[in-house]
């Protein structure tokens, strides 16, 4: 009898330390082997890429704590982002990444990725938090890298993005989406942006895709900074700006147009007003200390704008003016166009050899006159080129046509 009850109580022991002890190590072997595996690793990526709606690769993965996961090697949507390290709570996401190099060509992936945060609620339902330790532009204008924060936070029925980037000035955007659930054609949409350090203008513009601005190129020394505020409802954007675009390559920038020009400048947005999604007001100076003109330019300016010809002889017979100084203001609203030179300048808008060349106008003209301007026909018909159809659909509107 005491041999069979030992033998009994032995055999429960030893399914109690298999059941408690072996069994339970074996699976969390197998777990642990499963969680750092290539097919664990390709469900991650797989589930990350579906979400996304671009593709995420990451050479390694590995689970450091629980609701913590660290990822070597990432990349999303072909762009490489280091090691990463991703924090989920239930109401959660924070993601930690080593560096970004952002070029025009990430930023319309990046901006896509924020508007769909911003406008799928049901797919994106947690409020996220990105860091990111060295953030680089890929430009020639390019400073040190800095460090960046992306805040998308969902709070009473709206949803926001907030972008704070921190190197030698602080940078912040905040776009701010309020869904209408009753009527979504009412949506509203709100872009709050401070550029205190210059941004590379070609991200600015890359930023405002898909638009007319996105095609437009500035040449990639070019940078941008100043201040935006806008709001749009049901499609209507109205809004202010102020700032200054430096280092502008007049040959990039007047590429899509029949004239052309060559040289820097330098352009001083004093006040941007729209409404509606037109211009109501503008007040901009472009100023260039060198370059070269071409003579369709000044034959426009003349005969388009009523600016006045000096020192005629003093004009190349080929197809390209050079000049020393080009600088004028320019003001329109609904009464029309004024082009003024510089203070101290007595009228000179260009000069060349030393000689005035152009002399501003003496009375305003009609808005359309601008576009054919920039028509780039001849004689000037509207529109002679998607630049001059743009200009006409986003200048203000003329008093007789309200």
């Amino acid at each position: 009898m005491f041999v069979e009850q030992s033998v009994a109580r032995l055999w429960r022991v030893r399914l109690a330390f298999l059941s408690l002890c072996l069994f339970p190590a074996v699976g969390l072997g197998l777990w642990g082997l499963q969680r750092h595996s290539t097919a664990h690793r390709r469900d991650l990526t797989a589930a990350a890429s579906r979400l996304l709606g671009v593709e995420v690769a990451c050479s390694r993965v590995s689970h450091p704590r629980p609701g913590c996961i660290q990822l070597a090697g990432l990349q999303v949507g072909g762009r490489p982002l280091g090691a990463a390290e991703v924090e989920a709570t239930p109401t959660e996401v924070r993601l930690q990444i080593d560096r970004l190099a952002c070029d025009a060509a990430a930023v319309p992936l990046l901006a896509a990725l924020g508007r769909r945060w911003l406008a799928e609620p049901r797919q994106f339902p947690r409020n996220c938090v990105i860091e990111v330790a060295n953030l680089a532009w890929e430009s020639p204008a390019a400073d040190p890298p800095r460090r960046l924060r992306i805040e998308c936070v969902a709070a009473g029925g709206g949803r926001a993005v907030r972008l704070v980037t921190a190197g030698q000035a602080t940078n912040e955007i905040r776009i701010v989406h309020t869904p209408q659930p009753a009527d979504p054609a009412r949506d509203r949409w709100e872009v709050l942006a401070t550029l205190a350090e210059p941004l590379p203008a070609a991200i600015a513009v890359a930023a405002a895709a898909p638009s007319p601005l996105s095609d437009w190129r500035l040449g990639g020394a070019a940078t941008v900074a100043g201040t935006v505020r806008a709001v749009a409802v049901g499609g209507d954007w109205a809004g202010e700006a102020t700032g200054r675009l430096e280092a502008i390559d007049l040959a990039a920038a007047t590429k899509p147009l029949a004239q052309r020009a060559e040289g820097l400048a330098s352009l001083d947005l004093a006040s941007l007003l729209w409404a509606a999604n037109r211009l109501t007001a503008a007040e901009v100076v472009l100023t260039s200390p060198r370059g070269r003109l071409a003579s369709q330019w000044l034959d426009g300016m003349v005969g388009l704008i009523g600016c006045r010809g000096a020192t005629a002889d003093i004009r190349s017979a080929e197809a390209m003016v050079e000049y020393e100084r080009l600088g004028l203001r320019l003001e329109c609203d609904r009464s029309g166009a004024r082009i003024r030179a510089e203070p101290q300048r007595a009228g000179c808008l260009v000069e060349s050899q030393g000689l005035p060349l152009l002399y501003q106008p003496r009375a305003a003209v009609t808005l359309d006159r601008l576009a054919w301007l920039f028509s780039g026909t001849r004689p000037a018909a509207v529109p002679g080129t998607p630049v001059s159809a743009w200009m006409l659909s986003v200048l203000p509107l003329p008093q007789a046509s309200r």
